[in-house]
This record gives C-alpha cells, structure tokens and sequence, in this order.
C-alpha cells in the first residue's frame, strides 16, 4: 500500500471543507513482543561536593603507610632484626646475657656472666707440704687424690683448696685486663687463699682451674700456702743463688715487666718452653724469689 497523499503538504489549515483523514480512526501498533517498554531515562543524581577535612585525613592515613613502608625497609637487617637495639637477658641463677648487634654484620657478639657462687669444701684436706707446683697444675702427693691439673672442674679443683686452707678472697668472675696472665676480654675468676692465687676461666662453658701465682705480696709468708713448693723445691722467699741450683739444667734468665719490675724465668733446656717465672728482688744471689707464676694462661 502506498502512503496517502495529502494534496495540501500536510497542512490541516488548507484542506479543503469535508476531507478527513483515512488513517485517523487507527490505533497505534503495539510494541513488538518480548521486550518490555522502556521507562523515561532519568538524568543521573547529582554527587554532593567533597569534603576538605575527610580528602585531608585520607592523604594523611598515606603519608602515614608511606613512612611506616620506609622505616621498615632502611630500619631492618635482612634477619628482621631491628638495627640498633640491645637486648639484656636474666636467666636463671644470676646469669646475665648482654646482645649487642654488629652494625657491620647480620651476627650478633654477646658476653655471658656467670653467677659467682662459691665453691664448697672438698675433703679430704692436704697439707701444703703434699702440694707441688707444676708446669701444668698441682701435683698432689698422695696416690688416693688425683693431680689438680689445669682443666680440672673448678668445683673440684678450688674445693681441694678451700678444704686445705680455708675460705678464699674471691672477685668474682671479671673482665680480664691481663694483669692474671689471661687474654684481655676473656673472663676470669681469681680466688687467693694468703699467699696462693688460684685462677679459674671458663672452657666450652665449663668453669676449670687454669693457672696459680704463688706471691709474697699477697698475703702472709707465716701462712700454709706460703710452703707451696715446686716439683724440684724451689718456694717464694728463697734466694737467687737457691733458684740457680736448682734449676742449673735448665736456663735461667732474668728481665723486667712494666707492673712487676724485675723478672725470673725458667724455660726447658731441651725444648724451650717456658717452666716457671715471677718476680724477684734482683740478680744477686742474695735477692729473694718474691713470685713464683705458672706458665700465663694466654700463652699456652
């Protein structure tokens, strides 16, 4: 079917009196099938303006991130650990552990105290005359007592002498300067019954009896431990000319220390190795053995 023609341009005002429209009496065509009609789009809602103080608490909360993200990275080895902190630890029986970290290295050095507790009696007594001071320790004369040698327990070792001669002088454990003949900055344990110094360190964590200083200027000549001799006889007080006899197979030498002023030594004839020194008044025969010292603990 052709559109109708509407002789005067579809202009209602000039048609003609009588003409109707053929098309007017029909209804609209319904919309097709399966899709519903569609509602008026709606322009969309308007967003409310922003909020300067919630725009300033959300930069803020990033900046925060942003600084905790920093500090995280440059504030921490490659462990975790934190750069710069030290840690103390109280453990039980008095024991304090200091962990100091090295700026340099993910390790860490710590430094362990033992608890200074003392070391009880060990009978049965012995008596000073049955003591010998050796190269490597004590040696006892008596089968039924084994030789205190150095690396015996100190438990055992100091018991010995506390049951021989009594409560010591004790300084507890400390710092070495040197002073005892043990490394600088190892630890040591000096127990000093009269005259007779009893040295103790620690070995793999072991408390050990590792050295003895028998000296004039540390307590009473009068008192036992002052008879301390050596395996071949020679006690603090005697003279040069004594100290000379009785080492004349070996060598004998003298010298000076910047703390103990004049020096005796006594090394091996055969292998160089250094037997016994101390202290003494001079070289003149007449001069007396002031100190009578085990090899130093750091040399061996």
């Amino acid at each position: 079917m052709s559109d109708p023609k509407d002789p005067y341009n579809g202009d209602p005002f000039d048609n003609p009196p009588g003409w109707t429209d053929p098309y007017a009496d029909i209804p609209p065509l319904p919309p097709p099938s399966g899709f519903p009609p569609t509602d008026p789009q709606q322009p969309p809602s308007g967003q409310p303006p922003g909020s300067p103080l919630l725009t300033g608490l959300i930069l803020g909360l990033l900046l925060v991130a942003i600084s905790v993200a920093v500090f995280q990275l440059f504030g921490s080895d490659d462990n975790g650990t934190a750069v710069g902190t030290t840690t103390t630890t109280t453990t039980a029986g008095g024991d304090t552990t200091t962990t100091v970290p090295d700026t340099d290295t993910t390790t860490t050095s710590s430094t362990t105290i033992p608890s200074t507790d003392p070391y009880p009696a060990v009978d049965p007594p012995i008596p000073a005359e049955d003591l010998k001071m050796r190269t490597d320790g004590l040696g006892v004369m008596d089968n039924d007592i084994k030789d205190i040698v150095f690396g015996t327990e100190a438990d055992v070792a100091i018991g010995r002498l506390v049951a021989s001669f009594g409560e010591p002088v004790d300084t507890g454990w400390q710092t070495s300067t040197d002073q005892w003949g043990v490394c600088a900055g190892d630890l040591e344990r000096i127990l000093t019954f009269e005259t007779f110094a009893a040295i103790v360190t620690k070995s793999g964590g072991q408390e050990v009896f590792n050295g003895y200083r028998n000296d004039i200027n540390f307590g009473l000549i009068e008192e036992p431990p002052a008879a301390i001799e050596t395996l071949s006889g020679l006690k603090i007080g005697d003279t040069v000319a004594d100290l000379n006899s009785i080492y004349e197979s070996q060598v004998v030498t003298f010298g000076s220390d910047p703390k103990l002023g004049s020096t005796y030594t006594v090394t091996s004839a055969a292998s160089g190795t250094v037997l016994l020194w101390g202290p003494v008044q001079g070289q003149d025969d007449s001069d007396r053995i002031i100190g009578i010292y085990a090899p130093d603990v750091c040399a061996r």
